[in-house]
């Protein structure tokens, strides 16, 4: 399968396609469509001489969607040749045959055909076994179409083969495919299962603490404490100072040591309360001020005690299927 067969076979692909169209009475959009697939051709035929196949490949495609012809095939089979897809290459020569028919020299038929028993040699059949219908096959990322019973054709070497399906897992399988093998692949699909998560209960709910202020009753029972206490020293204080002034007015009389021994106990009496009363005042502003500290700022937080468990619900949803699971 030689570059120069297939150069020598251009111009004739080229008078396909121009011979594609008729002589009158053409639509714009046929003629379109053969110049687009002239040009694709031509360009696929450069990008192959130049050694970029994958690039060919994809103009020989589109020169075959823009302008149908069997002899496109053939140029197919040469470019999936060179990219080592035999099984590609194999089913474009099989195609170019069963298009071109009788219009196929006896020749080109038998270097077809030879070429043929040597990429059978070099693929595979490939059954698959799927737990589930329809499925998807892709082999190295290429869509392969769908799961039939047929056997696939399958080029030697490395595979990756993907299988797929609407609403379950795709399984993805490497082999080291061996020529002239028949195989037979099971894969078991497992579904994709959709959990909705039921909204929880208000007592299954934890509570997570909250901040909180320290309470300030010590403080305002200290402030008030502190208060009366400093108001009884007042009225101590007062009522010491009257009792004082009865006292010196007292001595100014002669001859009055019974009134002046009642005022100096009742000073004495009222100054030793007063002296009392400014003492627990002036302890009561020292408890009130240590409350105040001890009160001012949050309350540490404490750990979150665990609920208790509560019976738990999901709903689950799968595939021609759906149930309920929990813990209880």
């Amino acid at each position: 399968m030689s570059l120069s067969v297939r150069a020598r076979h251009r111009w004739i692909l080229a008078c396909s396609l121009a011979c594609a169209a008729p002589v009158t009475h053409v639509a714009h959009a046929q003629d379109r469509g053969i110049d687009e697939g002239r040009t694709r051709f031509t360009r696929g035929i450069e990008l192959y001489k130049e050694g970029n196949f994958h690039a060919a490949l994809a103009e020989f495609r589109a020169a075959y969607a823009a302008a149908p012809s069997f002899r496109i095939h053939y140029n197919l089979g040469q470019t999936l040749y060179q990219l080592q897809d035999y099984a590609g290459a194999m089913r474009a020569f099989e195609q170019y045959l069963a298009e071109g028919g009788d219009k196929i020299d006896g020749e080109r038929r038998k270097e077809i055909e030879d070429d043929l028993v040597k990429l059978r040699s070099r693929t595979a059949k490939v059954t698959f076994a799927v737990n589930v219908s329809p499925a998807e096959i892709s082999i190295d990322d290429e869509p392969r179409g769908m799961v039939q019973q047929q056997p696939l054709l399958v080029s030697a070497g490395r595979r990756r083969i993907s299988v797929t399906a609407s609403g379950y897992q795709t399984e993805t399988r490497v082999l080291d495919v061996a020529g002239a093998q028949e195989l037979e692949l099971k894969f078991e699909l497992k579904p994709i299962v959709t959990e909705v998560l039921l909204p929880p209960s208000s007592q299954t709910q934890s509570t997570i603490p909250a901040h909180r202020q320290k309470s300030r009753t010590p403080f305002y029972v200290g402030l008030v404490t502190t208060g009366v206490l400093a108001g009884g020293t007042a009225v101590m204080a007062a009522v010491t100072s009257s009792n004082h002034s009865a006292y010196e007015k007292a001595l100014e009389v002669p001859n009055n040591k019974p009134d002046i021994d009642d005022a100096r106990r009742a000073t004495r009496t009222t100054a030793l309360a007063g002296d009392i009363l400014g003492g627990a005042t002036i302890l009561a502003a020292g408890l009130t001020v240590f409350a105040f500290a001890m009160t001012s700022g949050e309350e540490p937080p404490q750990a979150a005690k665990a609920p208790p468990t509560k019976p738990t619900i999901r709903a689950v949803f799968a595939p021609n299927a759906a149930g309920v699971t929990g813990t209880f």
